[in-house]
C-alpha cells in the first residue's frame, strides 16, 4: 500500500495513498451482502437475494462505496502499525479516486500525540511541596480540598514550564466532555439545558468559548501526565482495575466493558501519577 506522510500544523498529519484494486475488491461480497440485508425484491426474501440479482439491482457506485466503507478502518489500522503512528482522536477519511477496476485513492487526515518536552517536574514537585500545610486534625471534606489545593498548585508550576503543540482535536474533545457533563447536571436538578441556555442567552458555542482556556489547560494535564506515567513507568496494577471494572459494571450493566476498562484504567493511574508528584 503505497502511502505518503506529510507533516502539518498544530500536531497533525496527512496520509495520502492507494489500495491496490486486487485488495480492494476483496470487499465486493461482504459490501454486497451488507446492501443486500435491506433490500426487497418480487420473487425473494428480504436479505436473501442472490449476489447476481443485487449485482443488477444496485447501482456499480454504491457498491464501490459500500467497499470503501469497509476496506478503510482496516487500511487506517494497518497503516498505524506499520508507521508506528500514535493517532488520537477520530481521522478524517476521504475517498479521492473511486473507480472499478482501479486502485482505491485516499486521504487521511488526523491528530497524532504530540512531543512534551517535559521540564525538571520532580524538582518543581519538590518545591511546592515545601510549602505543603502541616497535618492537623481535619475533617474528611477539608482534607479533599487541601489535596485539591495542593495538585493544583503541583501541576500549575508543571504547566508553566511545560512545552506542547496543542493538537485542536484534543481541544474540542475536552470541551465537549465539560458541554456533556454540564448538561448531565443541569438534567439532574431537573431543568431542560436548552431552558438553561436560553435563561442565560447563550448558545452551546458560546459557553464553548468561554471555557476554552481551562479545556486547553485539561488537555494538556492528560498530555503531562502521560508524559510522565512513561517516562517513570508508572502503571496501575492489574488486580486493582478488575477489581474497580467489576465495580463499575455492577453499578452500569450496559457499559461497554472496554470503555469501562480504559477509564478506569486511566482514573488509577493517574492517581499514582499524583501521589507520585505528592511524594517529591
Amino acid at each position: 500500500m503505497p502511502i505518503k506522510i506529510n507533516k502539518l500544523p498544530e500536531s497533525t498529519i496527512e496520509i495520502e495513498g492507494q489500495i491496490d484494486w486486487l485488495d480492494f475488491q476483496m470487499h465486493r461480497a461482504e459490501a454486497l451482502k451488507n446492501l443486500g440485508k435491506d433490500l426487497e425484491l418480487p420473487g425473494f426474501r428480504k436479505g436473501h437475494v442472490p449476489e447476481n440479482i443485487l449485482i443488477k439491482n444496485i447501482p456499480e457506485m454504491r457498491i464501490l462505496e459500500e467497499m470503501a466503507e469497509l476496506a478503510m478502518p482496516k487500511a487506517y489500522l494497518h497503516i498505524l502499525e506499520e508507521n508506528k503512528i500514535d493517532a488520537i482522536g477520530r481521522p478524517e477519511i476521504s475517498i479521492i479516486k473511486l473507480v472499478r477496476d482501479n486502485p482505491l485513492g485516499f486521504k487521511i487526515k488526523t491528530a497524532v500525540l504530540p512531543g512534551v518536552k517535559l521540564p525538571d517536574y520532580k524538582a518543581l514537585a519538590a518545591e511546592m511541596n515545601k510549602n505543603k500545610p502541616e497535618k492537623t486534625e481535619l475533617s474528611e471534606e477539608e482534607k479533599i480540598k487541601t489535596k485539591e489545593k495542593q495538585r493544583i498548585k503541583i501541576i500549575d508550576a508543571i504547566l508553566d514550564k511545560t512545552k506542547i503543540e496543542l493538537p485542536r482535536i484534543l481541544v474540542d474533545s475536552e470541551l465537549e466532555k465539560m458541554l456533556y457533563q454540564v448538561k448531565g447536571d443541569i438534567e439532574k436538578s431537573g431543568f431542560k439545558f436548552e431552558d438553561y441556555l436560553k435563561h442565560l442567552n447563550k448558545t452551546e458555542e458560546d459557553m464553548k468559548k468561554e471555557w476554552e482556556k481551562e479545556g486547553e489547560k485539561r488537555s494538556k494535564l492528560e498530555l503531562i501526565l502521560h508524559a510522565i506515567a512513561k517516562q517513570e513507568n508508572i502503571k496501575a496494577e492489574e488486580n486493582e482495575i478488575k477489581s474497580e471494572v467489576e465495580k463499575l459494571m455492577e453499578m452500569y450493566k450496559d457499559a461497554d466493558p472496554i470503555r469501562a476498562r480504559a477509564y478506569v484504567e486511566n482514573i488509577l493511574q493517574n492517581e499514582k501519577i499524583w501521589q507520585f508528584l505528592e511524594n517529591q
